[in-house]
């Protein structure tokens, strides 16, 4: 059971968050569905993966493309060999 405050919030109680796998700073989403709320949590959007990949050095005299081109080839390559 879960109280509301008289500003209109909730806490989640420890047991929930880690059933839904959240932690603090994760979003949730809530939809009414008839009388009754469903939350579901939110996978991050792309900004969240800001900072997260390390930085690529492109060789001079190369494009993004041809990067793109050789990691196929490669792929290809060990995929049928």
């Amino acid at each position: 059971m879960i109280t509301i405050t008289h500003k209109g919030q909730i806490t989640l109680s420890k047991v929930l968050l880690q059933a839904l796998g959240l932690s603090v700073g994760d979003k949730i989403m809530v939809k009414v569905v008839g009388e009754k709320a469903l939350l579901e949590p939110v996978g991050g959007g792309i900004l969240d993966l800001i900072g997260t990949m390390p930085k690529i050095k492109i060789p001079k005299g190369k494009t993004v493309d041809d990067l793109l081109h050789e990691a196929r080839k490669e792929h290809l390559e060990k995929t049928i060999c």
